[in-house]
């Protein structure tokens, strides 16, 4: 991570130049954050120790269909429940939100913190929540429709065509859902576990943000549903279980789309590799 001065880090991103008139006094230093994949943010420092992030509107958040003004009015409905950084204002060119000091949980997390985290998301009151539902078809679409011929291939495109609607299952009520919940994306805080980068939250089906934790953490899906059932009260267990399964394929074809537009719009050679794995996945 490299730390330039304020004016440094305006002249790298313009976008910084926009919380000019926000800041009484400008941050003495700004420090580029490289740990998140789509978002390319800042974290600023002001002379009283404050910190915060700045979350950039850019030609990238557009192509994975990332609204900041969103994210914020998200951060807004959960910030008296202390789950999440708490937004400090949103302009066209991005979202400036509070710092979360701490310890990211890569390694070491049980599943039970996991899942109690994830239960805590899905049991936001959304009745003020200001978001459209969340459309599964609408959202690969938009990947897909992005992607160069180069990255369609034969293989990709018949996943694709065969995993981009809806599993048939019984609904269950829509939930706010974070659909980046890992490791990655949680900090223990001295309040306690804290989660960080909603860019992508939406109200959804739960059990699709359920498939997107459980192929994040690499744990097994039955063990993984009935624990969350059990940690949120749930006695039938087969529709939760049932829902994951069905979205396991599309989940994974969501991700493989994801991977190769990122290798498309970065050229890192990592994101192809993963697209691969994925694919990989329905040929056996």
């Amino acid at each position: 991570m490299a730390i330039f001065s304020w004016s440094e880090a305006k002249l790298l991103d313009t976008s910084l130049s926009s919380l000019d008139g926000y800041f009484s006094d400008p941050p003495i230093r700004a420090q580029t954050l490289t740990g998140g994949l789509t978002n390319r943010c800042w974290k600023l420092v002001l002379v009283d120790g404050t910190e915060y992030v700045w979350r950039p509107i850019t030609p990238i958040t557009k192509a994975f269909f990332i609204s900041r003004h969103e994210e914020y009015q998200v951060l807004s409905a959960i910030e008296r429940l202390g789950i999440g950084p708490s937004p400090i204002v949103v302009n066209d060119l991005g979202l400036l939100v509070e710092w979360i000091a701490g310890d990211t949980l890569y390694e070491g997390l049980e599943l039970d913190d996991l899942l109690k985290t994830l239960i805590s998301v899905h049991l936001v009151n959304t009745k003020r929540l200001p978001l459209q539902p969340f459309c599964f078809t609408a959202r690969v679409d938009h990947y897909w429709l992005q992607l160069d011929a180069i990255h369609k291939t034969e293989t990709c495109t018949q996943i694709y065509q065969e995993w981009r609607i809806p599993p048939s299952i019984p609904s269950v009520d829509l939930s706010l859902c974070h659909f980046d919940l890992g490791g990655y994306n949680l900090v223990r805080s001295h309040e306690g576990i804290k989660v960080i980068d909603w860019e992508y939250a939406a109200l959804a089906d739960p059990r699709l943000d359920l498939t997107l934790t459980i192929s994040a953490a690499r744990v097994s899906v039955t063990e993984a549903v009935q624990t969350y059932c059990q940690l949120r009260g749930i006695h039938d267990v087969q529709p939760w279980l049932k829902g994951v399964e069905a979205w396991l394929p599309r989940s994974r074809m969501m991700a493989m789309l994801w991977y190769l537009l990122a290798h498309q719009l970065w050229g890192d050679e990592i994101y192809l590799d993963e697209a691969e794995v994925l694919c990989r996945t329905f040929c056996s």
